[in-house]
C-alpha cells in the first residue's frame, strides 16, 4: 500500500522542518494535548515539531 501524500501548510517559523509556510517533514503526527480528545484545532499539538536549528533524532 502507498502512503498518503499530501502538502502540509505549517505557520511555525522556527519549526526544524518549516520552509516557505510549508511542512517538509518525511511524515507528520498530530495528536490531541491532555486528555487525549480534541474538540477543537486549540487542543491539538504537532509532535514532529523541532526547533530550528536541533536535529531530529530520527527522521520520520
Amino acid at each position: 500500500m502507498v502512503a498518503p501524500s499530501m502538502k502540509v501548510k505549517c505557520g511555525v517559523s522556527n519549526c526544524h522542518y518549516w520552509h516557505n509556510n510549508y511542512c517538509t517533514a518525511k511524515g507528520l503526527e498530530v495528536n490531541a494535548m491532555g486528555d487525549g480528545h480534541a474538540d477543537t484545532s486549540d487542543g491539538t499539538c504537532c509532535t514532529t515539531f523541532k526547533p530550528r536549528g536541533q536535529m531530529p533524532t530520527a527522521e520520520m
